[in-house]
């Protein structure tokens, strides 16, 4: 069993989300919905690159959005929308990143253009 080292959801204005997301040690996990459930996941050794946006007012009250680019064909970029602590979250992806890379081997190799 994987351990959770994030579990949140998006900050909407106190109006329930059906949205939760999981960082776990080698996934990001998104599901979504009431009656239908959908799940989607991305090996953390697929993200290539991360970013976070966040405007005045999300500044003021400390939320943002992270989006993930990764390698994977179903999920090449993903946004985790409205997120608390943005840049924190976001750096505990990143550093769990690099961990799953290291793990899985998968380092990846830029292209030396001549």
């Amino acid at each position: 069993m994987e351990e959770v080292l994030w579990k949140g959801k998006p900050f909407n204005f106190g109006l329930p989300s059906f949205t939760t997301y999981e960082i776990t040690e080698s996934r990001i996990i998104v599901q979504k919905g009431i009656f239908t459930k959908r799940r989607d996941e991305i090996r953390l050794y697929r993200v290539r690159d991360i970013s976070t946006k966040r405007n005045l007012f999300e500044r003021i009250i400390n939320i943002g959005d992270i989006t993930v680019f990764s390698s994977d064909t179903s999920h090449s970029e993903f946004i985790l929308r409205n997120i608390k602590n943005s840049t924190t979250v976001a750096d505990l992806l990143g550093e769990t990143v690099e961990k799953s890379r290291i793990k899985h081997r998968a380092l990846e190799v830029a292209g030396i253009m001549e």
